[in-house]
């Protein structure tokens, strides 16, 4: 019934506003392949190898992707280096990316992200949470996380992650705001860590 009435009011949302948000962006793709299109830093001492995997990213007609990975939880950030932004439960990253962009450049980056709720890497207990990213710019601005949409609990999980894409990826304050679920969020949804 919830899920019901937050489909309904999206929709009673999207027929007031003319689409006008979505409007502002188009959303291309591009699939990340670890081999051929990242460069992984070698730890520079043993405390480093510890702390996991870094890797920068290119793929053609994209910002840089940075990559890290550590105690099998994955993390990754656009156009700049972040701090690690993961989930508290294991957890790995969708290869395929979506970005949305206006005039040319994107400024939000969707990611799908598997959480494993079993243990064991069971199927039936995972979760699927569509990521929003902020696209950085330039080096110095700022990449993170905006927001979060559990793609199991929603049946409209895409559109409403492009809506949060397009609505908060830009005015996001990475420093201060704090990223949301966004729709309905079931129990196999994972649990954002700083």
């Amino acid at each position: 019934m919830i899920q019901f009435i937050q489909i309904t009011a999206l929709a009673i949302l999207l027929a007031i506003t003319g689409n006008s948000w979505a409007a502002k962006g188009k959303s291309s793709y591009t699939k990340l392949d670890f081999n051929k299109d990242c460069i992984f830093k070698p730890p520079a001492n043993e405390e480093e190898e510890g702390m996991g995997v870094f890797g920068t990213c290119q793929v053609k007609n994209a910002p840089v992707i940075h990559f890290m990975e550590g105690d099998l939880r994955q993390s990754v950030g656009f156009g700049a280096e972040k701090q690690f932004q993961s989930f508290g439960q294991f957890n790995r990253m969708n290869t395929t990316i979506e970005w949305r962009s206006s005039g040319g450049y994107p400024y939000a980056a969707i990611v799908r992200f598997f959480i494993d709720h079993s243990g064991v890497g069971g199927r039936s207990q995972e979760g699927q949470v569509l990521v929003v990213h902020r696209v950085a710019k330039t080096v110095n601005d700022q990449t993170c996380v905006v927001g979060l949409v559990d793609a199991r609990a929603n049946r409209n999980a895409n559109l409403l992650a492009r809506q949060v894409a397009d609505t908060i990826a830009k005015s996001f304050n990475c420093g201060a705001d704090r990223p949301k679920y966004h729709g309905a969020r079931g129990r196999f949804a994972g649990d954002l860590m700083y």
